[in-house]
């Protein structure tokens, strides 16, 4: 066997321990079977079907779970996970408003940000809170 035809060989198999069957899948995100198929079935869990049968990527599984990828490191630990609900453009900047379990959270951003990121109303995206104080009011 050539050396190129080893290395390629190599590469094959350690993107194949990349690809989970669902019952790997179900462990890897941590939910009981039936319940990783209902998910599964609505279209929320992202798949493909190879020779007849469900398999799933790591990697989306991780973006699904909103797991950072490699690399990508932010000190911030306030973040929210939600949908894009409105969007409103100006020539300058852009309010996106991002609906976190039926609470609201709007932020201001460039519009330029707003259009490299490709940012859409339905669109899964995080709100990374960054503040120096907080202020608590006691009602009544």
């Amino acid at each position: 066997m050539k050396r190129s035809q080893t290395k390629k060989k190599r590469a094959t198999i350690g993107s194949a321990q990349d690809i989970l069957t669902a019952s790997e899948a179900a462990r890897y995100v941590r939910l009981t079977l039936p319940t990783f198929y209902r998910y599964l079935w609505n279209g929320t869990i992202p798949s493909s079907k190879i020779g007849g049968r469900y398999r799933f990527q790591k990697s989306l599984l991780d973006r699904w779970l909103w797991k950072k990828p490699q690399g990508e490191q932010v000190s911030g630990r306030n973040k929210l996970a939600g949908t894009v609900s409105a969007i409103k453009r100006d020539a300058i900047l852009a309010q996106v408003t991002i609906d976190v379990g039926g609470h609201v959270i709007t932020a201001v951003i460039t519009r330029d940000a707003l259009e490299s990121m490709d940012l859409k109303i339905g669109d899964r995206a995080i709100a990374l809170i960054k503040a120096t104080e907080v202020m608590v009011i006691k009602e009544g």
